[in-house]
């Protein structure tokens, strides 16, 4: 090999954690008709080197040997193969096994453990699959089926006994009302289940898959799911001894329509809180770090004007403030600071903004860190 082709071979062999019982014998390039340039390796064992089996570790000899190829890494932005004749262990008691080499993570495998590792790194990132198979240049087909193979690798191993909070939410796998529930462990921050449909019977699927590794329904303690009635029933029937919390992004919705009906209708009161509230609507939805200066400035000019959307919009702002809190005795006292005096709703029929007195602790039941529950909720 020249100087280049060496140092290459010597990369390899440090990358891919290669023993003595392996080397790098060459390396070439190739440039093929319908693609840019390749780089191809090729791993040898060593002469004489004696070969585990893959079933029971024993030492033996060599039966035969079968050329196989992996897509690694790219080297210096070029494809790179590595190519080697893979020898099959002569084991006197289990016969010929194909014999593992170091830089693969299952057998019959098309990619090293690097490539692997690279493609689980850039889909955990959230990068789209065709967006990965475009920068790995490989088929979106061999990529899904990679993945596919990670996550029933994962789950076999998977110990679901400690489970006793969950997260159930849906999200779109498709166009055309197409969608997946997914149920996740809150407080070991790891999807557990995942089932077809957002219907009813959905909440019953995933404990399904919950108890079939190790879980139990019956110690679930919470379950955070969104406002949807076929959740709220589905939990109910799958598990009857859980408390039910809407997650955080809905109360945050909730409080932030009512916060704009409130505007709309006080600008619709007399001219000149029209005249006031004209074009502010974001100068109210937006949190406080995410205004920009104008905003801010607007905000704090009105808010010397004795607006019902002012008073409103603390409310909102104070019951966000309550997920920052560490401790759940500091929730519950930003809880009562922030509900004790009033709930905001507008009626737009009366074009009118009502206030209900009610008592957060029953309008409330709060969670740490992540949701609030909703028994009741007014109309």
């Amino acid at each position: 090999m020249d100087a280049q082709a060496g140092m290459l071979a010597r990369l390899f062999e440090r990358s891919m954690g290669l023993g003595p019982e392996w080397r790098v014998e060459d390396v070439w390039f190739e440039s093929p008709e319908s693609g840019d340039e390749e780089l191809h390796i090729r791993v040898g064992r060593a002469p004489g080197a004696a070969v585990a089996c893959p079933e029971c570790g024993a030492r033996c000899g060599v039966y035969d040997a079968r050329e196989r190829t992996w897509r690694h890494l790219d080297i210096w932005q070029l494809r790179t193969v590595v190519h080697c004749r893979v020898p099959r262990a002569d084991c006197p008691e289990h016969g010929p096994r194909t014999a593992r080499v170091p830089w693969e993570v299952r057998p019959n495998s098309h990619f090293t453990a690097l490539f692997e590792a690279q493609v689980l790194v850039m889909a955990m990132s959230g990068m789209a699959v065709s967006a990965i198979s475009a920068q790995v240049r490989e088929s979106d087909s061999r990529v899904w089926a990679m993945l596919g193979r990670a996550v029933s690798e994962a789950r076999e191993g998977a110990d679901y006994s400690g489970v006793t909070g969950v997260g159930i939410d849906d999200t779109a796998r498709a166009r055309g009302q197409r969608y997946i529930s997914v149920m996740a462990d809150v407080d070991g921050r790891r999807v557990v289940a995942v089932t077809e449909g957002r219907d009813r019977g959905a909440p019953g699927r995933l404990c399904d898959q919950l108890e079939a590794r190790g879980g139990d329904r019956s110690a679930v303690a919470e379950v955070t799911r969104d406002m949807a009635s076929s959740y709220s029933l589905g939990c109910a029937e799958a598990m009857p001894g859980a408390a039910q919390t809407v997650d955080r992004f809905h109360v945050t919705q909730l409080l932030t329509r009512a916060l704009d009906r409130t505007r709309r209708a006080e600008a619709k009161s007399c001219e000149e809180k029209r005249r006031l509230l004209r074009g502010t609507k974001y100068v109210w939805l937006k949190r406080p770090e995410n205004l920009t200066e104008r905003q801010a400035a607007k905000r704090a000019s009105l808010a010397s004007e004795h607006l019902l959307t002012a008073r409103a919009c603390a409310m909102v702002e104070a019951v966000r403030a309550v997920y920052s809190c560490e401790t759940r005795e500091e929730e519950a006292a930003g809880l009562d600071r922030a509900l004790s005096c009033v709930f905001c709703q507008v009626s737009l029929s009366e074009k009118s903004v009502t206030f209900f007195r009610v008592s957060p602790r029953k309008f409330f039941g709060f969670r740490h860190g992540h949701a609030a529950s909703f028994p009741t909720c007014p109309a």
